[in-house]
């Protein structure tokens, strides 16, 4: 004889299983939130790019929504408020996309972007689809309030964690500081899950969250847009890429190669951004002061076209790294670049690299943060291009092995449709 609680149990057994099955046949609806920019920009926009685009390839329909315009009205003037770019749906929230220059304008174009941005949501939670959120955003309350949205319309959040804020050197200032230890001490633990970019940021999400799901993505790019030929040019060059955030890794590359001999006809191109008029007249006085003008060249605001150009040209890649647990929770983005190309990196033995690269095979790594051990890393570039190109090569293998957005695809959507599942 079957007791009535008995049934009850079996009831709720198939309806949860039920519930479950219906999940997994709905196709997954990924918002990705916190970026303004979409399509246009360095790091951060190409690691939406590209993460898109490896989820659009295995049927995930994805979209960004941009909150606010952040243009200049003159700059991307073909760019409507809502569109597609290589397969990815994305939206201005607040119906334009520049920045207005009238100070009560722009501030009520923010507060209309953030009343929309719930709205979307809202309208893709509606669809006949499993809804889930990536955040890409460092701001306490813009990202706890994405929080609340999932809260409201029941969807999970998950958080693309590239960067430990806390251990930033140049976010300083009070207001700054208390953003980060709200985020790090009590906004991170609430998310769904993680994407964690770094071993370091793997064991800090599982001391901060136990249990919550964690899936590692490491610095990647699309190699095929590196695919591009070397142009027939006689001028060898080291090349960094980078923000003026990152002054103090500039004049350490600066330092390293004022100890190479003058009478080598090598230079060194950096490409520099997020600089204000102020910082790059005060660097380019630096270069003056320290006779580096004729054996530098500084770029900005460059196209990705000539960003790839610019990379695939190069003699070799720099990309030192500090003894920090900043650098050693970040994987920079320009890493699977740099190997997208072929060319030889030159790095320390820090953080993330010393997982992936080895020195004299891969990449060539200098043991230590020391300008000098780095410089001879340049001289050996200069004095052995065969070998230096083998080495770029085989960076380039591990590259497509670790790096290629493409691997990702799936491996993603399955990790987001187990959250999905696990979200009650």
């Amino acid at each position: 004889m079957v007791s009535v609680n008995e049934i009850k149990f079996l009831i709720d057994v198939q309806i949860n299983l039920s519930e479950m099955t219906n999940k997994i046949d709905k196709p997954l609806n990924v918002a990705w939130l916190g970026v303004s920019g979409f399509p246009f920009g360095l790091a951060e926009i190409q690691k939406t790019i590209i993460l898109g685009d490896a989820l659009v390839k295995v049927g995930v329909q994805f979209t960004v929504i941009n909150r606010k315009g952040v243009f200049e009205q003159d700059q991307h003037t073909a760019i409507n408020a809502a569109g597609e770019f290589k397969g990815i749906n994305y939206v201005y929230a607040s119906g334009i996309t520049y920045r207005p220059k009238n100070f009560f304008i722009r501030n009520f174009m923010k507060i209309k972007g953030t009343w929309n941005e719930y709205w979307f949501l809202r309208k893709m939670h509606s669809e006949d689809k499993s809804l889930i959120a990536i955040v890409s955003n460092l701001n306490f309350l813009q990202s706890f309030l994405y929080l609340i949205y999932g809260k409201i319309l029941n969807f999970p959040v998950i958080y693309l964690y590239v960067e430990m804020s806390s251990k930033m050197q140049h976010r300083a200032g009070a207001l700054t500081k208390v953003n980060d230890y709200l985020f790090d001490k009590l906004l991170l633990k609430r998310m769904s899950g993680a994407l964690p970019i770094s071993e370091l940021l793997i064991e800090n999400f599982q001391k901060i969250a136990p249990g919550k799901p964690i899936l590692k993505i490491p610095t990647i790019c699309d190699f095929e847009s590196f695919n591009v030929s070397k142009k027939n040019t006689t001028e060898s060059y080291f090349l960094f890429c980078g923000a003026f955030d990152y002054r103090e890794i500039i004049n350490f590359i600066l330092d390293a190669f004022k100890l190479l001999d003058d009478s080598l006809n090598t230079k060194l191109y950096l490409i520099i951004s997020k600089g204000s008029p102020k910082q790059y007249e005060e660097f380019n006085q630096y270069l003056k002061d320290n006779n580096l003008t004729q054996k530098t060249k500084i770029f900005s605001n460059i196209p990705f076209s000539e960003l790839v150009d610019l990379y695939v040209n190069a003699s070799a890649l720099l990309i030192p790294l500090r003894p920090t647990n900043q650098d050693a929770a970040r994987f920079p983005h320009k890493i699977a670049e740099y190997s997208a190309t072929g060319n030889p990196i030159i790095t320390t033995n820090y953080g993330e690299v010393t997982y992936y690269f080895k020195d004299g095979e891969n990449a060539l790594v200098a043991n230590s943060y020391n300008s000098s051990r780095f410089a001879e890393k340049m001289n050996f570039i200069i004095e052995y291009p065969e070998e230096a190109k083998k080495i770029g090569q085989k960076g380039k293998e591990l590259g497509v092995k670790e790096f290629s957005h493409i691997k990702y695809g799936q491996k993603l959507k399955d990790y987001l449709q187990s959250v999905v599942l696990r979200k009650d």
